[in-house]
């Protein structure tokens, strides 16, 4: 069977799948999310099932109880654009759950979403929360069955989410560098599983990564350059001059012009003469200066 997205085929290991998605990620200098971290975690969280599974193991009586957990990495910005899934096996008591990203440091007893450099969707009201403890409204409500996907944008660090394949909006905007997938529970009985890419995802990823490939291409030709190429020649040999005058290469610059045929600009006129001044102030020449 063909797929529109070769990533979406089941008989694909994770790396092959992996490496569809982010060719240009290095592994060896920077490794993908690939499981829970038994480390980067608050007590009441669980692992299990290779440190795909999270459960919740705490009283969950108040917003004190609550817990999360980091994944083993942090997303390389070579991805470009990067993804991953969880499933809710059981929403437990109230489904008090957060996907999102978090960055190294931030403290995991707190839903993500509640703490700076935190940013999380929340099961039980489908809020958003961007660094702080009071959500917005953003999407639908989840619960236990449902398929939620968080997506980040490491080029203009804007971050979505999706519900069971569907593409819920931008959630967050400006987003930092470095974040790692983020999970929180708050109940008992909360149990959630990661796919950090060993399946396919219910969202096409992949056909999102050709949109944004095809956007960004638009953008590169619309800008407006010179078709002809004497204007070619001329843009290039302005933006070589304006670069020497500003670093102060004065001498560079005006053989260069020579060189290129131009005129010596007033710019340049302008630097020799601050450059003279400075030479006699350096001097102690104040009143020639």
């Amino acid at each position: 069977m063909e797929y529109e997205s070769p990533s979406q085929s089941p008989t694909l290991t994770q790396d092959q799948r992996l490496k569809l998605l982010y060719p240009m990620v290095n592994e060896e200098e920077t490794p993908l999310p690939r499981c829970w971290s038994t480390k980067d975690k608050y007590n009441y969280i669980g692992l299990s099932q290779s440190n795909l599974r999270v459960h919740y193991k705490g009283h969950g009586k108040t917003h004190k109880d609550a817990s999360s957990v980091r994944a083993t990495h942090p997303i390389p910005a070579s991805c470009g654009l990067y993804y991953f899934e969880v499933k809710i096996i059981s929403k437990g008591r109230d489904g008090y759950m957060g996907v999102g990203l978090s960055a190294q440091g931030v403290n995991m007893n707190r839903l993500p979403g509640w703490d700076k450099h935190s940013y999380g969707y929340h099961g039980d009201d489908g809020h958003s929360f961007c660094s702080s403890g009071t959500g917005q409204a953003y999407g639908p409500t989840f619960t236990t069955g449902d398929v939620i996907g968080c997506g980040i944008n490491l080029i203009d660090g804007s971050c979505f989410y999706t519900k069971n394949g569907h593409h819920l909006g931008i959630a967050f905007q400006d987003l930092p560098s470095g974040l790692y997938p983020t999970v929180g529970l708050q109940t008992p009985g909360e149990v959630i599983d990661a796919n950090f890419g060993q399946e396919p995802f219910k969202f096409d990823i992949e056909g999102e990564m050709r949109e944004l490939r095809r956007k960004t291409q638009g953008v590169i030709e619309d800008l407006s350059w010179p078709r002809k190429h004497g204007d070619a020649q001329a843009v290039l040999h302005n933006m070589v001059s304006t670069y020497l005058v500003h670093h102060g290469y004065s001498q560079t610059a005006e053989s260069f012009a020579r060189s290129a045929g131009q005129e010596i600009s007033e710019e340049l006129t302008s630097m020799r003469n601050r450059q003279h001044i400075q030479k006699l102030v350096l001097a102690g020449k104040l009143g020639e200066a």
